[in-house]
């Protein structure tokens, strides 16, 4: 990213994906938080299912590279 416009395209992308219900993105420092549907908080433990949330992560880094944007999943 580099500019307010490119960060407001990738929260858009990320927003119009359908397991996302919300992005957040920063500029300065390069990383978007993103927030699940209410579908997918609906899940049993969905906060701990880590290979729901590697599958969420590496589709939305996929969608986002095939846009220009490159990125990769950022991991706790």
């Amino acid at each position: 990213m580099t500019c307010g416009g490119c960060a407001a395209s990738l929260k858009r992308i990320l927003e119009n994906q359908p397991h996302v219900s919300a992005a957040r993105v920063n500029l300065t420092t390069e990383t978007a938080i993103v927030w699940p549907v209410s579908e997918a908080k609906a899940m049993p433990n969905w906060q701990k299912d880590q290979g729901w949330q590697k599958v969420l992560e590496e589709t939305l880094a996929e969608d986002l590279t095939n846009f220009s944007f490159m990125s990769n999943p950022r991991h706790k």
